[in-house]
């Protein structure tokens, strides 16, 4: 294959970027940078704007995987977090209808569904609880519309991505957020009192379903990505404390709109690409604590 992989820093788009170099595709990744990362950028990386793309520039290449976004869901309550992913992601779309680009594949979020009883089937109605989760939603029905317009056999899939985590994410989400705090003595901090649960998915794991989509002729509209799986934050952190040998917890105040529980239905992924052998949450604790210690230390001042 031929791939453009926009997002191309970031924690997925890094990781899915090495993984189809070494299995021999022809990779583009695409980032902006705006968002600081610790992970070193790939090997040829374009520096552009996703809005600077033009039909031109993907009709050089066989299928694009757009993944680039701001993610984080507190800060989509701020001026501009919901219509900047809204608008980057029409111009995906509007410019991949206008190329011969073969396939799309766009990253949504299981945040679309909100708060409802799972495991969470495809097939169940948006419920956003956030900005971010209604620009999501947005994206999804913008692809239904563009959808139609495509002729010749060219496809447009959309993957729901549960919680994926590993050693190389940001420290906007839980789990790294908990790792760094480990690797600086800092109290594990949970909103709430950590009933909540979230399908936590390893970065590797998450990888190879990416791959296996991509592998297979036929996207299908809309599918998960995850664990099918929860586990509760609270059992997290006492899961992260006994990866280090060592951590305390605090709790502060519950989060606005915090979601109970996520949790992946995978049926339609199995059913259709097969079923992955995934790493258990212990080991891939266990890997993420020493490799994210070795980050932060090398990082460190003085070295």
């Amino acid at each position: 294959m031929n791939l453009l992989i926009t997002g191309g820093v970031g924690f997925i788009g890094s990781a899915l970027t090495q993984v189809m170099r070494n299995a021999g595709h022809t990779v583009t990744p695409l980032d902006n940078l705006s968002v600081t990362s610790r992970r070193p950028s790939p090997k040829d990386l374009q520096i552009r704007d996703v809005r600077s793309l033009t039909a031109r520039d993907l009709d050089r290449v066989d299928t694009v995987v757009h993944l680039a976004a701001l993610k984080s869901v507190p800060k989509s309550f701020e001026v501009g977090g919901f219509e900047h992913n809204v608008a980057v992601d029409r111009h995906m779309l509007h410019t991949f209808t206008n190329s011969t680009a073969r396939r799309l594949l766009l990253a949504s979020s299981c945040e679309v569904y909100g708060e409802q009883a799972g495991p969470l089937a495809e097939s169940a109605p948006y419920a956003p609880r956030s900005p971010y989760a209604a620009g999501k939603v947005a994206t999804e029905m913008l692809a239904d519309i563009y959808r139609p317009r495509l002729e010749d056999g060219r496809q447009l899939g959309i993957v729901r991505f549960f919680n994926t985590f590993g050693p190389q994410e940001d420290p906007d989400a839980v789990v790294p957020a908990f790792l760094d705090a480990v690797a600086e003595d800092r109290p594990l901090t949970i909103d709430g009192d950590g009933t909540q649960a979230r399908d936590l998915t390893y970065i590797d794991d998450a990888v190879t379903m990416l791959t296996r989509i991509l592998d297979t002729p036929e996207l299908l509209p809309v599918v998960n990505c995850g664990s099918g799986h929860a586990v509760s934050i609270l059992d997290l952190a006492h899961a992260v404390i006994r990866a280090a040998g060592r951590g305390t917890i605090s709790h502060t105040a519950a989060r606005i709109n915090e979601i109970d529980s996520f949790t992946a239905d995978l049926s339609l992924f199995t059913r259709t690409y097969g079923s992955v052998d995934r790493m258990p949450l212990d080991e891939a604790l266990a890997i993420s604590v020493q490799t994210r210690a070795r980050t932060l230390t090398a990082a460190a001042p003085g070295r």
